[in-house]
């Protein structure tokens, strides 16, 4: 017959019997059917067996009991040493700390996607056109639109174009009509830039053109159509500027 032994809780005092097998299941770890409090129950062990075989004026083991519990542990009351409260053992020893590790992680994980998701929707979102164009978080969109399913302007950065082989004459009508050539300089493909012409007198007074978006001075092709890497393209259209007699004139692309 397994070893019976007395214990009892460090936090409320109650008592109580157990086996050797319970003390086996968690390294000696129970819980107490009274206050729920976790406690190592060898810390105040008492052999039922070994001490009832010592009280020599007891006639009966009941008797013993009772005297190993008057004596062991004087200040509990009578209702701590009835069996209404029963021994609970923490059969997985660990099991509440790895419960609580669990629950912090999912509380963890919950608040990292709720921050994400304010930050989309509060900053990202409203600013995608501009943040877009940054390599560091063009990356960023292109995995989150993977997900929410939405599309990305191709990249421009206005300095990896190059202009050259500039004219602007004078049409008949009185129209100033320019022509360029357009080169992409970046290792990616870019769409085609607004346009702004400048000319300026001989007084250095400019008198700037309005701003040409693609479908203004290509109507011809595609507007959305990318400039490849290394590609150039020749650009000409016509403009009404106020200005008659113009000494210089420069070309300004703009984003």
């Amino acid at each position: 017959m397994s070893e019976t032994f007395l214990t009892n809780c460090p936090h409320c005092k109650s008592v109580f019997k157990l086996r050797r097998e319970h003390l086996e299941v968690a390294s000696g770890h129970v819980r107490c059917g009274n206050c729920h409090s976790l406690f190592l129950a060898t810390d105040s062990l008492v052999s039922l067996d070994k001490e009832s075989q010592k009280a020599q004026m007891s006639e009966t083991v009941e008797e013993a009991e009772d005297q190993i519990v008057s004596k062991s542990i004087p200040e509990l009351t009578e209702i701590d040493k009835s069996e209404h409260y029963q021994l609970k053992v923490d059969e997985e020893g660990e099991a509440i700390h790895h419960s609580h590790t669990l629950k912090w992680l999912f509380y963890g994980l919950a608040s990292l996607i709720l921050i994400y998701l304010a930050l989309w929707f509060l900053y990202l979102w409203p600013n995608k056109n501009t943040l877009a164009q940054d390599p560091s978080w063009r990356s960023v969109y292109q995995a989150s639109c993977s997900v929410f399913g939405c599309q990305l302007a191709p990249r421009q950065d206005i300095a990896q174009y190059r202009v050259n082989a500039i004219e602007v004459n004078m049409t008949r009508n009185g129209q100033k009509e320019v022509s360029m050539v357009l080169k992409n300089v970046a290792n990616f493909a870019q769409p085609y830039p607004k346009v702004r012409v400048i000319l300026s007198d001989i007084k250095g007074n400019q008198f700037p053109s309005p701003i040409y978006k693609p479908q203004h001075y290509l109507p011809e092709l595609n507007h959305n159509d990318l400039i490849k890497p290394e590609q150039s393209v020749h650009i000409a259209f016509t403009f009404t500027n106020e200005i008659t007699d113009y000494s210089g004139y420069q070309v300004e692309l703009v984003k």
